[in-house]
């Protein structure tokens, strides 16, 4: 396929996986001066397999990392290739690649799970298993027995570009971390249900450790991005935008709850700004969500109407959407989907393709503080919940996130 000829001349590979030409799944695992690995990959020795199975473990650190740093990567490097020696697994097949001294400007999560993950597309196009699965894991990341059995199926059996994956982050014990990994939990879970709520179609959690995407799909969107955090989220919005994108509940993912200085933000990085708060979290306030929920369900009715019509709908709008709306051309944009989209269907589907995961955040951003007034992540948790619920909830955290792990699966 050309096109895979074409991405592998712009991105040329690190290094080529030797692997047997029977897998189905390929598992990339970004690995930073992280011994969980060793757990990881206990648990990935445990899966049920159907089919034969790859991963590839990319530890690695940046030229300018300090020395000690780097003799501790370059131990766990030595360690990870003797544990795989010693301890095989039939079916599971895996590759370590040593990424030390990445340009200071590139390295980062983002370009260690790009070098894995093209890597295992470049295996499955030179295969002839363009329509391979790849998943993204992260060192610290444990999985269910059958995880790679139920990725390998979705793969092998419907038209998936890719997908979320569920998960529960592991809670410490006790403390200050247990807090603040739940409240970034229960963040994570009510902001995809928010979305959810007000009727985005294209709600779902974006982590690293939770997701996978089909070798085409892969590269027909442009690979994985260089960014140093972050990378997941705006890889799957890409991915979001075929039409072809799901979420697998069958099975879950448990990332580590901890504090981390690996990435420069996301989990590590909250739980350790929250410890700092003293256990202080606030989110977007739900009213700002709710905002969006009359206009969603009114955007159908703008199909092939005129400019008269679409601004009178803008205009109507609360007054902070409206202003929202006015400052980003809103009226030109649906007045551009209507030239171009021949069905409701089409028409739809390109709305929310403009109107998507970075034009909510950007809407958010924007009414807050000058519209609304971000809230403790409790308080908005409750606000939602009781919404969808019809009925007063437990404001206790713990009682709290499992509401929401029940629903939001």
């Amino acid at each position: 396929m050309k096109i895979f000829d074409r991405y592998f001349e712009k991105n040329p590979l690190k290094f080529f996986p030797d692997f047997p030409d029977t897998l189905s799944l390929i598992i990339v695992i970004p690995v930073f001066d992280d011994p969980d690995i060793f757990h990881t990959l206990k648990s990935l020795q445990n899966c049920r397999l159907d089919r034969d199975v790859g991963v590839i473990l990319v530890v690695n650190h940046a030229e300018h990392c300090d020395e000690d740093l780097k003799q501790r990567n370059h131990q766990l490097y030595i360690a990870l290739n003797d544990f795989l020696k010693n301890s095989p697994v039939a079916g599971l097949y895996c590759n370590v690649f040593a990424a030390f001294d990445l340009p200071r400007k590139q390295a980062g999560v983002g370009l260690a799970r790009k070098i894995g993950m093209d890597a295992a597309a470049w295996y499955f196009y030179q295969s002839g298993k363009e329509k391979g699965g790849i998943a993204s894991l992260d060192a610290d990341t444990l999985v269910d027995e059958n995880y790679c059995r139920e990725l390998a199926d979705c793969f092998a059996k419907t038209n998936c570009a890719g997908m979320t994956i569920a998960y529960e982050h592991v809670l410490p014990e006790s403390g200050e971390e247990r807090l603040g990994i739940m409240k970034y939990e229960l963040y994570l879970r009510y902001y995809r249900m928010a979305l959810a709520y007000v009727g985005h179609p294209y709600a779902y959690s974006c982590l690293g450790s939770a997701f996978a995407v089909r070798a085409a799909d892969y590269i027909a969107q442009g690979g994985m991005n260089k960014k140093q955090a972050g990378e997941d989220f705006y890889f799957i919005q890409k991915l979001i935008a075929t039409g072809r994108f799901f979420h697998l509940n069958k099975v879950k993912v448990y990332p580590a709850g901890r504090i981390s200085e690996r990435t420069p933000f996301g989990t590590g990085q909250v739980v350790r700004q929250i410890v700092n708060e003293r256990g202080n979290y606030v989110t977007y306030h739900f009213g700002a969500f709710e905002v969006l929920k009359s206009f969603f369900r009114d955007i159908p009715q703008l199909f092939k109407v005129n400019g008269i019509q679409i601004k009178a709908c803008q205009e109507q709008q609360n007054k902070c959407l409206f202003r929202f709306l006015e400052a980003n051309n809103f009226v030109e944009m649906v007045e551009e989907l209507n030239a171009n989209c021949a069905s409701p269907k089409l028409f739809l589907k390109r709305f929310f393709d403009q109107f998507n995961a970075f034009r909510v955040l950007k809407y958010l951003n924007y009414v807050h503080p000058l519209y609304f007034q971000k809230q403790a992540v409790e308080i908005a948790a409750v606000g939602l919940l009781e919404k969808i619920m019809h009925r007063p909830v437990s404001r206790n955290l713990p009682d709290l996130l499992t509401a929401y792990r029940e629903r939001d699966i």
